[in-house]
């Protein structure tokens, strides 16, 4: 019974933490050997979020989204994704109800460099940490209906910009649908991963606050706040199931949605999704 189960749950909870993992995280076709130099390892799951105390495991997958390359545009800033950036989600059925996880304080990339050419000012020193910002919640299609960014900017060698310099709040986020396309399963040195991209330009970007002394001048040279239409998220991911008691099962899932080696989904709406969460 237990295992007809876990099939049964495993390929809905995969669709559901496909569109969930999403949610965590910014995302052009990935790569999993991209520009970025990533190769798919365990650590892809060090930071799976914990489930919930009572919880049973084998009903929840911790998905990790791993952005591999690509960049967004945000006014006048275009930030190129130069190294891996992982996020983790987990998502599972407890009381009955379908439920996700983030990481304690939500996701957060390491600090991203800005080139000298892009930066605010063209000064040598500028990055930026991409953040959660504000609760994730489940829409149509058990996807995200928007991934809710704040992007940190910050001045290395200097305190120009203070210590809370944001693009985005909680409050106003950087708001990004996640239009999951170009989906396909390689395996990378014996570990199958789901190549997809991610694109959207039709998200608003606000104003950057509290940027000291400098908030109008950034403001002014980013060209914020910035209109949809103006701003643009291309983002090559890389994405990995695994389930918390029975381990790896993205090939599985993949092979479930009709997403296989060879072929190449144009969106996740054409894969075969179970129009219920708890569907077999």
């Amino acid at each position: 019974m237990k295992r007809l189960s876990h099939r049964v749950f495993s390929r809905t909870l995969g669709a559901a933490g496909l569109g969930a993992a999403l949610a965590a995280g910014p995302a052009v076709a990935a790569h999993a050997d991209g520009a970025s130099g990533y190769t798919p390892s365990s650590a892809d799951f060090k930071d799976c979020p914990a489930i919930p105390q009572g919880a049973q495991s084998w009903l929840w997958n911790c998905v990790a989204i791993v952005m591999t390359g690509g960049e967004m545009k945000l006014g006048g800033l275009t930030q190129k994704i130069t190294s891996p950036i992982t996020v983790p989600v987990a998502v599972g059925l407890h009381e009955w109800k379908l439920q996700i996880r983030t990481p304690d304080g939500g996701f957060r990339s390491d600090p991203i460099s800005i080139p000298k050419e892009s930066a605010p000012l063209g000064l040598d020193g500028f990055q930026v940490r991409v953040q959660q910002a504000g609760a994730i919640t489940l829409g149509k299609y058990v996807l995200p209906d928007s991934i809710p960014l704040k992007v940190k900017t910050e001045y290395t060698k200097a305190n120009l910009l203070g210590d809370n310099c944001y693009i985005g709040s909680d409050a106003a986020p950087v708001s990004i649908t996640p239009n999951l396309s170009d989906l396909s399963l390689k395996n990378v040195n014996g570990a199958w991963v789901i190549p997809a991209k991610i694109t959207d330009t039709a998200f608003p970007v606000p104003a950057a606050t509290n940027c000291g002394l400098l908030t109008g001048v950034m403001n002014t040279l980013v060209g914020l706040p910035s209109p949809s239409g103006a701003n643009k998220a291309d983002i090559d991911v890389v994405i990995g199931v695994k389930n918390y008691m029975f381990g790896q099962v993205t090939d599985a899932f993949a092979r479930d949605r009709g997403i296989t080696a060879g072929k190449v989904l144009p969106s996740l709406k054409s894969a075969k999704v179970p129009a219920s969460p708890i569907a077999s």
